[in-house]
Order: C-alpha cells, then structure tokens, then sequence
C-alpha cells in the first residue's frame, strides 16, 4: 500500500506536542460537531414559545409555496393560453396568425372575423337542423 508522503504512523503521545500540533496531525483533525446549533434548533422546535410558532409557520409556508406555487403557475399559464388562443384569428388567404386586426397584417386581406372579441359564431339550434341522410345496403358493396 502506497501512503501518502506526509501521513506517517505516530504514537498518540507525538500528535500534541508543546509546540502545538505537527503538520500530519493537522491532517488528522476533524471539524467538532455544532452542538450549539443543534440544541438552538430543537430547543426552538421543542419549546412551546411564540419563536417556536413562528419558526414551524414559516416553514409550513415556505413548504405550501414550493409545493403549490408551480401548479398554481401551471394553471395560470394555461387560462391564458386559451385566452390567447380563442382570440388567434388566421388569415384564409395566406395563414398567418394575429390578434385584434381587421386586416391581415402579411397580405393586407380582410379577416373573417374583424371583431377581435373572440366569440365563435353562433350555430344555429339543434332543432332547426336540417340532417341529410342516405342510406344504402351494405351488402351491395363490393
């Protein structure tokens, strides 16, 4: 095994000399563990206290906006596409899109529908309907 050129095997009694710690055993020495954070957080999730209430609903709507905040977005985003899209009016003549134009802004021909406001045309009642209807023998067929 192939040790790296400053990690050297020391007896524990050379890791803390008088002159302070030697440069391996700098390398050795860890971060110590916050315990001070640690006891201010479950303190603060433990007490009973208007900072623990306050802390706990923060949280709650930070996490309601993460989780709710891109669907409310996701819908929104779609209203105003078929918004946009129910007042899309093309060109017969030459196809392009636009909105809220009596002419067509590529070709100069008058559009269908001038208005803009995007109310379909009204179809006539199912019961004025005229339905034509042939019928023919499907065995006759070849």
């Amino acid at each position: 095994m192939v040790k790296h050129p400053y990690v050297q095997d020391l007896p524990l009694s050379c890791i803390c000399c008088e002159d302070g710690p030697s440069e391996p055993a700098l390398a050795l020495m860890q971060r110590p563990v916050p315990w001070l954070w640690i006891s201010a957080i479950a303190l603060l999730l433990l007490a009973p206290g208007f900072a623990a209430r306050l802390f706990v609903d923060v949280l709650e709507g930070v996490t309601l906006l993460v989780v709710f905040g891109p669907l409310v977005l996701a819908g929104a985003g779609f209203l105003a596409w078929q918004w946009f899209k129910r007042r899309l009016v093309t060109c017969e003549v030459c196809g392009t899109p636009s909105v809220g134009v009596s002419t067509c802004p590529g070709c100069g021909a008058p559009l269908s529908r001038s208005d803009g406001s995007g109310s379909p045309a009204v179809d006539p009642p199912a019961s004025n309907a005229v339905i034509d209807v042939q019928v023919s023998d499907v065995s006759d067929e070849p």
